[in-house]
């Protein structure tokens, strides 16, 4: 499908890739990886077309249509959401309009009736072949699977926000089904529910995709191979994210061994060159050795980045019990009313996730949390002792940027942390002359990553981080997971990444519907007594473990019963979408039929016998259909849908 040979590529000055080679076969499923600055965006836009390489070529068919989405300047229209998701259809949208347009002129006795119902009949011909009719019912599945509800669909592009924009842009793209899929940090902006909805959809796309993403749970749900980009090169990997983990780290393991092996040898060889250089008896042998360890490939040691990164962060002094007491608070904006009467305590050594569709108001409750929002009614009290550091998703737009990362550390750092600060900047993944770089020429990754490691450097015993891990790798995401984890005070944070959640939270808060919904434990408990309820107000048996409501199913009953509702879900959705396309067939139809039945009522219709007789055919065709299209409907209807 996609070939790339000898292809070079710098960018300001710096060689990102150096004689790669690289194939993308017709329905590869790819995860494109590697640490920030490495290239992942710039080999995104040169596969899509728009930047060059300085050397190579890329090779792919010449009708193959390669759809990308950028990480930022995406490009959507002045219309409404509806109208841009359909623009993904504009030539067979055009199809039908010319269709009634030729309708209309047959109504009227048009003279050129032959050559009209010829165009008419191959435009119908290529409506149908393209899925004209199941237009609509794919626009309203893509943009309400992305989060959309249908009173959005008529409010313009262009007074939504850049998420949001982001989304209508993603679902143009889905709705028009390249061959190739580029995106580039497509769940950025996207809730949970979105992300597990494009999972799915993409599980099921029939053509080949790359993806950059820092979403290793998403990544180990959509991908069958990884390629990281290191060393200036690609090197693949089969498998999902957690195998090439696994792959990774068996790479690295047999490399140290073959260093260390390799440098045994050469300090053996050396120890006898050193002990016999002055014996003339052993001068051939000497002479031998040197030139042995001339001629040696010397293997370079493994790349140090290969291995997990860890650092402990300072501790914080003891907060009291009850570090934030929220009482009877209520918030609204205009005629929203985002929280009505909130009570809510967060206690000393929580890690609480916020979680909830965007727009429920969790960056909301973070600003309160904060003290930074005003109350509309309530009261928001601190405990005793409470330091808090708070990390907004602009935290990163405000760092200085005329100075260098080692100047700005070394200023914020503790006394005693000083002398460590290279050390600290390398845990978090800046090293050597990197240290050196102006803050204000850093990528938003970057930038948020300094961001939270001096919020970490700060002795404040409650942090509350609003998506700490947009723009972050994922080497950066599991540095702050360590420290986060390790850290003795309070962390309340909200985020969409399923690993942060999974590994992080000892409690989750459900924001929505001017409320709140206290989970105690961790996020895949959490996640399990949602499948329960969703069981239960289904009609089906939700009890598990011990049946008492909050316990948790065993690990593996757990999975099983996962594993169990998501085959379950899948045929339900696969029943569900079938009935869909049967009901817009159906209404295209009986709409179809009511054009004829008008046209066939007109005077004079039955005149030309050839107009007549076209038309009579198709209204004859097409009740055959609606027959057929009926008896199924009614018997997948029919279908059981208990499990």
């Amino acid at each position: 499908m996609l070939r790339i040979e000898k292809f070079q590529k710098s960018f300001a000055g710096q060689l990102l890739f150096d004689s790669v080679d690289w194939f993308l076969g017709d329905s590869d499923r790819v995860g494109l990886i590697g640490r920030n600055g490495t290239g992942k965006s710039t080999l995104l836009r040169m596969v899509a077309g728009e930047e060059s390489p300085d050397e190579g070529f890329i090779a792919a068919p010449r009708d193959q249509r390669v759809g990308y989405l950028p990480q930022f300047g995406f490009r959507t229209g002045p219309g409404s959401v509806l109208e841009e998701a359909r623009r993904a259809f504009a030539e067979v949208l055009d199809w039908k309009w010319r269709m009634e347009e030729i309708e209309s002129r047959l109504s009227h006795g048009a003279e050129e009736a032959e050559s009209l119902l010829a165009e008419h009949e191959r435009l119908d011909h290529l409506f149908r072949q393209h899925g004209g009719y199941e237009i609509e019912r794919q626009v309203h599945q893509v943009l309400t699977g992305l989060g959309f509800r249908e009173a959005d669909f008529d409010r313009p592009v262009r007074t939504l926000s850049g998420g949001w924009q982001m989304r209508v842009a993603l679902a143009r793209l889905l709705l028009q089904r390249p061959e190739v899929l580029l995106l580039d940090e497509p769940t950025n902006h996207l809730d949970i529910e979105a992300r597990v909805w494009l999972e799915g959809f993409l599980g099921e796309y029939p053509g080949g995709f790359v993806i950059v993403s820092h979403d290793r749970h998403f990544l180990d749900r959509t991908v069958t191979r990884v390629t990281e980009i290191m060393g200036r090169k690609l090197i693949d990997y089969e498998g999902n994210y957690s195998r090439f983990l696994q792959l990774r780290e068996a790479r690295y393991e047999l490399a140290l061994k073959a260093f260390r092996h390799q440098q045994e040898e050469i300090e053996r060889i050396q120890r006898f060159i050193d002990r016999n250089r002055v014996r003339k008896d052993r001068a051939a042998q000497v002479q031998s050795r040197i030139k042995m360890l001339e001629k040696m490939d010397r293997l370079p040691p493994p790349d140090a980045s290969l291995r997990p990164i860890h650092f402990r962060f300072p501790a914080p002094t003891r907060s009291g019990r009850i570090v934030v007491h929220l009482e009877d608070v209520a918030k609204a904006y205009g005629v929203q009313q985002v929280f009505e009467s909130l009570d809510f305590d967060l206690e000393r050594g929580e890690k609480v996730a916020l979680v909830g569709p965007n727009g429920a108001g969790k960056s909301t409750l973070m600003r309160i949390l904060a003290g930074t929002e005003p109350l509309d009614r309530g009261r928001r009290t601190t405990g005793t002792n409470v330091s808090l550091e708070f990390f907004a998703q602009d935290q990163a737009d405000q760092l200085p940027g005329d100075r260098s990362i080692l100047e700005e550390t070394v200023d914020r750092c503790p006394f005693s942390l000083v002398p460590q600060a290279r050390n600290l900047l390398g845990a978090f993944l800046f090293r050597g002359e990197e240290v050196e770089k102006r803050i204000k020429v850093l990528s938003g990754g970057e930038r948020n990553r300094l961001a939270l490691m001096y919020m970490l450097l700060t002795p404040a015993n409650l942090l509350l981080l609003d998506e700490p891990t947009n723009h972050l790798d994922i080497e950066a995401q599991e540095v702050l997971l360590t420290a986060l984890r390790e850290f003795t005070g309070t962390v309340a944070f909200v985020s969409h990444d399923h690993h942060f959640l999974a590994h992080l939270a000892t409690r989750v808060i459900e924001v929505g519907g001017g409320g709140i919904r206290s989970f105690p434990g961790d996020y895949e408990s959490y996640l399990w007594k949602k499948r329960q309820e969703e069981d239960s107000s289904a009609g089906r048996d939700g009890t598990a473990g011990n049946g008492k409501p909050g316990s948790r199913a065993p690990a593996g009953e757990a999975a099983a019963r996962a594993d169990g509702a998501k085959e379950r879900g899948r045929d339900e959705r696969r029943r569900q979408r079938r009935i869909g396309q049967i009901e817009e067939r159906i209404a295209a139809l009986e709409e179809r039929r009511g054009r004829l039945e008008s046209l066939m009522a007109t005077e004079g219709f039955y005149k030309d016998s050839e107009k007549s007789r076209f038309y009579l055919d198709e209204h004859r065709e097409a009740g055959e259909e609606l027959n057929r299209l009926y008896e199924e409907w009614h018997a997948i209807e029919g279908e059981p849908g208990e499990e």
